[in-house]
């Protein structure tokens, strides 16, 4: 599939650990998706927000994980927008249709930096947005 991308933070151990089961059901940090009802996406302009507000305090690996929009529309998981960011309806598959790119990112006293999207097409900004 080659559509839009989206982006979703994890936390490496969440990430690994979902990867044997071929399903991620984190919401966000802390919170599953049970308990949310979707999973927290981000765009490429929202992602440094996302970083700092959500993950700024944790000095645990995370991985960015760069998704594809039509491969999960075509496994049944819809993308919300309703709030401006989107919120992936149902668990994330774990194939490589969908995650097309698992980028790590680990940090030491420095605040998180924002990793090279340039070449994922990642969306910037919502569809109503533009």
């Amino acid at each position: 599939m080659s559509g839009q991308r989206l982006i979703h933070v994890a936390i490496a151990d969440d990430w690994e650990g979902c990867k044997r089961f071929g399903e991620y059901e984190v919401s966000t940090r802390g919170i599953s998706y049970d308990d949310a009802g979707f999973i927290r996406a981000a765009t490429a302009d929202s992602l440094p927000a996302a970083l700092d507000h959500v993950f700024g305090d944790l000095t645990l690996p995370l991985i960015v994980a760069v998704l594809d929009e039509d491969a999960l529309t075509a496994a049944g998981v819809d993308i919300e927008w309703g709030t401006g960011k989107p919120r992936i309806t149902g668990p994330l598959p774990m194939d490589s249709e969908t995650v097309v790119a698992e980028l790590p990112l680990d940090r030491g006293a420095e605040p998180w930096r924002v990793p090279d999207l340039s070449g994922y097409s990642v969306r910037r900004s919502s569809p109503t947005e533009r």
